[in-house]
């Protein structure tokens, strides 16, 4: 029972883990639009902050003691500029990565705003490309292997060597 369940599981873990590399793949794509969009954002504001004679630096610097209304611009710059570099920074480590690597690199560090946006849209399909298969690979092997070393642990513990 112990062997049947372990392949249960390894089963289920090679389809879990398969869905892995386009998971990914769709997570990048979701960083890409937000990062472009944020560009454009960030953009417009610097063209405006140009027009009165600042650079990024000296108006973050200004922001530090803004109050009132020019307060309300500065904090949503500064947040605008804040996550643009997060995220323009987050994506060069996915691209940077392999594509077996990558959703373990995603795995380690992730936007959990992003990832929830994600997982609601995101359809898991059979994979056709080989890293996908390495990871349904690698999933069957780590969740067949697991538990059939724990039943053999424990049917040898608890069950005497009897079939």
């Amino acid at each position: 029972m112990g062997r049947f369940l372990a392949f249960v599981l390894g089963v289920a873990g090679a389809l879990i883990a398969s869905q892995g590399p386009s998971f990914t793949l769709q997570y990048m794509q979701n960083v890409q639009g937000r990062v472009d969009e944020l560009t454009a954002i960030v953009e417009t504001q610097e063209a405006e902050i140009r027009d009165h004679g600042y650079t990024r630096e000296k108006a973050m610097n200004e922001c530090k003691t803004a109050t009132n209304l020019l307060d309300a611009f500065c904090t949503n710059y500064r947040m605008a500029v804040e996550r643009l570099e997060y995220l323009t920074v987050h994506l060069a480590e996915l691209e940077a990565a392999t594509d077996y690597v990558r959703p373990l690199v995603l795995a380690r560090a992730y936007d959990r705003g992003i990832a929830m946006s994600v997982r609601e849209q995101f359809e898991p399909a059979v994979p056709t490309t080989l890293h996908g298969a390495v990871y349904a690979g690698g999933g069957f092997a780590v969740a067949w292997g697991l538990p059939l070393v724990i039943f053999s642990i424990l049917g040898g513990m608890f069950g005497g060597g009897r079939r």
